[in-house]
């Protein structure tokens, strides 16, 4: 039975040639000889019954029906590329790179990576920063951050951001909660260098417009501040995900019961728009919102046990 296709190597040199501005140029992007590159283009039009390519000027053009097949196959030519490399990806290699904030790392996922390895066989070579260009320059598969926008990458939402004003469980430390929103600029707070909004997000969404806390200290990250607040340093306000632990541990008190949106969010960006497709990715997206999910229903339960509340009313 006559053979149906073409051979790929034929096809690999006929897309090659279609781009390039000459055969040499051609033939050097697949490191073959002139003439081993023309016996392929002339193979190939010999099997499909017409000429490809016009070489009566200096360069080679293509045809009319060379713009045609080219135009047919190059996408299907591309499918088997992109087919072949996740193919490759899935079977090869069930460890992503990962890089996030130190205190999403510390406060929350760290602890669940052995669960993820025991479930999936998933490992994260996890680094921390906050730089994009780790993801440009394909060093990192996957970045968690919280309050970063870059359009130029490919991301999507993974939670967004709610909060509750939360101090030392033990009161005597120096501190007892405020009795009411007019109060909050008499105690002192806790809060990190950047982002540096948290407060006023949720004292807008409250609607309180009176003065927040007037005497801030700052840390480089919001673990390190959670664990200031839990010392008895001040009230701070408090996230999912990032609390879980000292949460757990019974070292902060809600001192509201219903959290409130402050206009951040933690994201999941990729290094590339089809790192998606790769089955590890896959089973890691998921396995990463059902955690989350657990995570901001074990908030919600923590913030609900709130037992003297700061009065949300303003004195007018």
């Amino acid at each position: 039975m006559r053979q149906q296709a073409p051979p790929l190597e034929a096809i690999e040199a006929f897309l090659v040639a279609a781009r390039a501005q000459s055969f040499r140029a051609a033939a050097d992007e697949i490191a073959l000889s002139p003439s081993a590159f023309s016996r392929r283009i002339q193979s190939l039009e010999t099997f499909l019954g017409t000429a490809l390519f016009d070489r009566s000027g200096i360069s080679s053009r293509l045809t009319e029906a060379g713009m045609l097949y080219y135009s047919r196959i190059a996408p299907a030519i591309e499918q088997i590329r992109v087919a072949t490399l996740r193919l490759r990806e899935d079977t090869e290699s069930r460890v992503l790179r990962l890089v996030t904030s130190h205190s999403f790392a510390v406060g929350w996922l760290v602890a669940r990576l052995p669960a993820l390895k025991r479930e999936l066989d998933i490992e994260i070579e996890l680094s921390i920063g906050r730089n994009p260009e780790a993801l440009r320059s394909g060093a990192v598969d996957l970045a968690i951050w919280g309050d970063m926008r870059d359009n130029a990458l490919t991301s999507e939402q993974l939670i967004e951001l709610v909060a509750v004003p939360a101090c030392a469980a033990q009161h005597e430390i120096d501190l007892a909660a405020p009795a009411s929103l007019e109060r909050l600029s008499e105690y002192r707070a806790v809060a990190t260098k950047a982002p540096e909004h948290f407060w006023k997000g949720w004292l807008d969404a409250i609607g309180h417009h009176g003065p927040p806390p007037q005497r801030t200290s700052h840390y480089d990250t919001i673990h390190l501040a959670y664990e200031a607040a839990a010392s008895g340093a001040g009230l701070a306000l408090v996230v999912p995900l990032l609390s879980d632990r000292f949460i757990q541990e019974g070292r902060l008190t809600p001192l509201m019961a219903m959290p409130l949106p402050i206009g951040a969010e933690y994201r999941i960006f990729f290094s590339r728009a089809d790192i998606q497709c790769r089955k590890p990715v896959r089973q890691f997206l998921a396995w990463l919102r059902r955690e989350a999910q657990g995570s901001v229903r074990e908030f919600d339960t923590w913030a609900a046990r709130c037992t003297k509340p700061i009065a949300p009313t303003i004195a007018n």
